[in-house]
């Protein structure tokens, strides 16, 4: 099951929706002209590789490379087959090392069945958060709350916000390392400069931008008000 979006900026992007926990992955082929054998970048490879595969044959583009927007099993779970798969490269942010390593415990734990086998992770730091991936930027921007690795990953007009940010609602939870303090002032910082215009991609639910989203999303405002000494973001 996959959507596509073609932005002005001559984006091609298609939306995987993952049958457990219902987890987008994403796949941004590199900019001009698309077919078969276009490169492309895979966000967030979810445990559905069954509905990837059939994205990726549909669409015949070629993985370069995985990013991922944090480490919980629903966003790196496919991620072990495409890096075995296409000899390609997976990226996740240090602190959320440990969080991939409890993957089958959570699984466990939620019930999900199977045993996830983790990738060889390249790790991104906040000294080194820019990668060249199929002829476009991809700039890690941390969003710890969620998880203490999560981050928000821009690139042309995009924002894979993983489960930091939804766009009809909050991503809160009980998962070990989640803090929703750290979260809300993440997402405070992340509103003070982000161009409202942005597509957000979210790691679960639909597309929408980061202006409908603030204008939209009560849940959101709610939240992020919901701190004495915290506005909720301001409309700009």
């Amino acid at each position: 099951m996959f959507a596509a979006h073609h932005g002005a900026t001559g984006r091609a992007l298609l939306r995987t929706v993952n049958a457990d926990l219902r987890s987008n992955t994403y796949l941004l082929a590199a900019p001009g002209p698309t077919g078969p054998g276009s490169p492309c970048v895979v966000v967030d490879a979810g445990l559905d590789t069954g509905a990837l595969d059939a994205s990726l044959e549909t669409c015949g583009w070629q993985p370069m490379a995985v990013v991922c927007t944090h480490g919980h099993f629903d966003h790196i779970g496919g991620a072990s087959r495409l890096q075995q798969r296409f000899n390609i490269p997976v990226y996740l942010h240090e602190a959320d090392q440990k969080i991939a390593k409890l993957s089958n415990f959570l699984m466990a734990a939620l019930k999900i069945k199977g045993k996830l086998v983790l990738p060889e992770f390249t790790l991104i730091n906040d000294k080194t958060p820019t990668l060249e991936l199929a002829g476009r930027q991809f700039t890690f921007h941390g969003l710890p709350g969620h998880t203490p690795g999560s981050a928000g990953i821009l690139v042309d007009g995009l924002l894979f916000s993983g489960d930091s940010l939804y766009a009809r609602r909050t991503a809160l939870s009980r998962l070990p390392g989640e803090d929703h303090a750290q979260l809300r002032a993440s997402l405070n910082g992340l509103f003070a400069w982000i161009n409202p215009d942005v597509l957000v991609c979210p790691g679960h639910g639909d597309t929408d931008t980061l202006k409908e989203i603030l204008l939209h999303n009560e849940e959101l405002r709610t939240f992020m008000s919901s701190s004495p000494d915290m506005a909720a973001p301001a409309l700009t």
